[in-house]
């Protein structure tokens, strides 16, 4: 088991990398009140059957504010208080959901995370970023809170949909790109075993992933500079996701690519880096090249919380390892667009 601390202004959260941590639920005090993903009681009702249990539906259209107002109406029912102890089961759906409630249910309640999904567990579930989707818009509704713990048990990685799993790869290569160009040479000899769930390679690619987020929320919770570099490949990747209704990693993987190569346009990223990531989203059977609409892609990035006037905040890559932000006019931008599509 692998143990990180993230500390920042407004919290301290204890982060543990391992196998079967969820069993250690009954050792918290207060007894907790859970929010689980409707498919992680399917798969392992054992776990979590004797506490008070409220199902959060599953599904991307269902991350928005009337679940948390059934929620909330739930949490009234079961007579939460202000001392009662809130944790959320799931991937990054519901984390987010389960952090929004607790940040905002009476002016908040101590809560934690058992983080069920790769992609939850190296990116979404970290950081304390909480909230909720706005008419298809990405967590356009939210609050920065961080949570008392977060479990990232690796037994439950192994009941996931075989597209759901490869989807959380995205976000590690992300990592890899723009703090830790180690991590995507390791990728590049390992990545068989990681698409195999081997155990080793799955405590070093989720706790490398963990260090590298850890240490810029540190620097930057919130979001203010540094912070805003997790966001490569996410700024064309929410706008492909909302118009195509695929999985998150997977627009988000065309998202790096096409952020890789407008790096290497731009004179900045050298063509083999760039086809190094283009390569390792191949090889781990994700999209690099989603076929979209550039003008409704376009309209949706206008609709970024990144965007600052007739501005956005792009991450670029200047080697691997070493993202920067630059601030690109949406004309530009529209132009760059048609261009990959």
């Amino acid at each position: 088991m692998y143990q990180i601390r993230l500390q920042t202004k407004s919290g301290e959260t204890e982060i543990e990398v391992g196998e079967s941590l969820s069993e250690r639920l009954k050792e918290l005090k207060p007894s907790p009140i859970l929010l689980v993903d409707e498919n992680v009681m399917t798969h392992h009702s054992e776990l979590f059957d004797s506490f008070p249990v409220i199902t959060i539906p599953s599904g991307e259209e269902y991350k928005q504010m009337d679940t948390v107002m059934g929620v909330y109406r739930e949490l009234v029912r079961l007579e939460a208080d202000r001392s009662s102890y809130l944790v959320g089961v799931g991937g990054g759906l519901t984390t987010d959901v389960s952090g929004y409630v607790a940040s905002t249910y009476l002016r908040g309640v101590s809560f934690g995370f058992i983080s069920t999904t790769l992609l939850g567990q190296v990116d979404a579930s970290i950081g304390g970023k909480n909230g909720v989707n706005l008419e298809g818009y990405k967590n356009m509704i939210g609050t920065i809170r961080q949570p008392v713990f977060i479990w990232c048990d690796l037994s439950l990685l192994r009941t996931l949909e075989p597209r759901e799993y490869v989807a959380g790869i995205a976000e590690v290569i992300k990592y890899g790109a723009i703090r830790d160009a180690r991590l995507l040479y390791y990728l590049k000899e390992q990545l068989p075993a990681l698409l195999k769930l081997d155990t080793g390679v799955l405590e070093k690619v989720v706790t490398t992933s963990v260090s590298v987020k850890v240490e810029v929320v540190e620097k930057d919770e919130m979001e203010s500079d540094l912070r805003r570099i997790l966001n490569f490949g996410h700024t064309i990747g929410h706008a492909l996701e909302r118009q195509l209704k695929v999985h998150h990693g997977e627009a988000v993987a065309t998202g790096m690519v096409w952020a890789a190569r407008l790096s290497h346009a731009l004179g900045y990223l050298a063509s083999a880096e760039a086809d190094l990531i283009h390569g390792l989203v191949k090889a781990a059977g994700l999209p690099g090249d989603l076929k979209a609409d550039p003008d409704v892609i376009f309209q949706n990035i206008r609709k970024d919380k990144k965007k600052r006037g007739d501005v956005i905040q792009f991450v670029l890559l200047e080697g691997l390892g070493n993202a920067f932000v630059k601030n690109i006019p949406l004309g530009e931008l529209k132009h760059m667009l048609h261009d990959l599509c």
